[in-house]
């Protein structure tokens, strides 16, 4: 009885083990073939002739329809095998980046741009179920703090080879090499990932029930509702997430671009020295992973406060934005990193209050699709006001304080009825 017992707890350590691995490896893979164009968007602007609001239309309408089908993803990876959803949302991604070199007109790279964002959605929110479900709360979160370091390590690696490869290679046609690359890396992942999970098909860890039978075996049957929702806070929550968004997604694309117009370097330079953004989210998430596991007792506090230093770093970038390039790179960098701080609290750790309740992928599909809502507003924004202004970067930065200063106000509204609604899912 003992051996037996002993191997099942092998098995499922296994099983653990092998999703710790690969599903970093899909958000790698996602980062790669989805934040591609809003890194090398400076380069496409001065190869293509782009006007940057319409640059940043391309990745607004992605941002669109991202945010749009989490929800639905959300709602599918609750009643299907979420595995499955991620094997079509890869496959359609790939097809995506192989196309977007190809077209002919700004027009069809806002269409294939357009479908590659609704394939992207049918990636987080089955993803976060399955660690959800397979994974103890301490694993889950350190293991939901690997994926998105391993996102933001696609980015990272992006930002490193345009430059430092695909541009010197192929000079203005390098931006091309940058969406083959993702397309061809990403289609490694994909085989990685359906030979994993086929080496674990009969785990019964791996079957992923639906929410009706759960109930019809013992599960929770608890149901939510419009009021238990509103009571929470969570509208105040979702206010917040949006505002991340604006800033995580809009710091991030627009700084290449500000640091270009401000101190008069090449695009290609800009996107180099840009790398610093995402190097300093890896640490973000490394430390915030740990301090959440030892300290944080409640994660939209934990935002608040995030966000209290990012308007700190945000006023200090307004006064000095064009005094030292380094000094901008390091207080846009710090911003950014504190915006994926918050991203940990709301969009990872915020979904598993809802596992109760049966909806874990579902709310994690609509809290994602607020980041995006944020994000699409936030990058065609942006690029409308530099646009305007004659790239006036100072005006553009103090829309991003303000920004921050309402999620400060949105978190600590939203503390005590989160609290409750907490302790009252546990």
């Amino acid at each position: 009885m003992e051996s037996k017992l002993q191997k099942q707890e092998t098995a499922a350590d296994r099983v653990v083990k092998l999703l710790c691995v690969l599903c970093p490896l899909i958000y790698f893979a996602s980062y790669l073939t989805r934040k591609n164009y809003g890194v090398i968007m400076a380069a496409i602007i001065a190869n293509e002739g782009m006007a940057d609001d319409v640059a940043g239309l391309i990745e607004t309408l992605a941002l669109i329809s991202y945010g749009a089908g989490q929800v639905i993803s959300g709602i599918l990876g609750d009643k299907f095998k979420p595995q499955r959803i991620i094997i079509c949302g890869l496959g359609t991604t790939i097809a995506c980046n192989l196309l977007m070199p190809v077209c002919p007109n700004n027009l069809m790279r806002e269409i294939v741009w357009f479908v590659n964002g609704f394939a992207q959605s049918m990636l987080w929110p089955p993803l976060v179920r399955i660690m959800a479900e397979t994974m103890d709360p301490k694993t889950y979160s350190r293991v939901c703090a690997n994926v998105n370091v391993a996102g933001i390590g696609g980015t990272i690696f992006l930002y490193l080879s345009y430059p430092l490869i695909w541009q010197k290679l192929f000079d203005t046609s390098g931006w091309k090499a940058t969406f083959f690359s993702s397309a061809i890396i990403c289609g490694v992942i994909l085989t990685v990932w359906v030979f994993g999970f086929r080496s674990i098909r009969q785990d019964p860890r791996v079957q992923f029930k639906g929410r009706k039978a759960k109930a019809e075996t013992g599960g929770s049957a608890k149901k939510l509702n419009a009021k238990i929702l509103l009571g929470s806070g969570f509208v105040l929550i979702a206010l917040g997430i949006i505002l991340q968004g604006m800033l995580r997604d809009g710091i991030t694309d627009w700084d290449p671009k500000m640091i270009s117009d401000t101190f008069g370097i090449t695009a290609d330079k800009a996107i180099l020295k840009a790398v610093i953004l995402p190097v300093i989210g890896v640490v973000s998430l490394k430390l915030v992973g740990y301090v959440n596991e030892k300290y944080v007792k409640n994660e939209v506090r934990g935002a608040g406060i995030a966000f209290i230093a990012a308007l700190t770093c945000l006023t200090a970038l307004y006064f000095f934005h064009d005094k030292n390039e380094y000094l901008t790179l390091a207080l846009s960098a710090v911003s950014v990193g504190l915006m994926h701080a918050i991203n940990f609290f709301l969009i990872c750790i915020v979904p598993l209050k809802f596992e109760k309740y049966g909806v874990v992928s579902t709310m994690s599909g609509i809290i994602n699709s607020l980041t995006y809502v944020g994000s699409a507003a936030a990058l065609y924004g942006f690029g409308y006001v530099s646009e305007t202004t004659h790239n006036n970067w100072r005006i553009v930065i103090g829309v991003w304080g303000v920004i921050a200063a309402l999620g400060v106000a949105m978190c600590f509204l939203a503390i005590r009825p989160w609290n409750k609604f907490a302790s009252e899912a546990a």
